[in-house]
């Protein structure tokens, strides 16, 4: 049987597969477009929804002990600092 910390990091492997489909579909298709599925979510609604059930399993991982969250959150400040110098994502000039 896993132990506890290896089953989270297999659901967390899971909910990273299921963002990278939800942010595929947004772009084949668009933010608005809708399957024909039992909840009738759009494809933003979708993405939403996958991101917040990874970020529950990040938060398992804190809570598990398994991951530092204030070595998380510099990680996350350190990207930002690379990507306003290597990408356009903070340029005011495009959208």
């Amino acid at each position: 049987m896993k132990s506890k910390v290896e089953e989270t990091l297999v659901i967390l492997q899971e909910e990273c597969a299921e963002v990278i489909q939800a942010t595929s579909k947004i772009l084949r298709f668009g933010f608005q477009s809708r399957y024909p599925t039992e909840d009738n979510a759009s494809t933003k609604e979708n993405l939403e929804m996958e991101v917040g059930q990874l970020l529950c399993m990040i938060g398992i991982l804190v809570d598990q002990g398994a991951i530092n969250e204030e070595n998380m959150i510099a990680a996350m400040e350190h990207k930002k600092i690379k990507l306003k110098e290597w990408s356009s994502i903070f340029n005011a000039d495009t959208d």
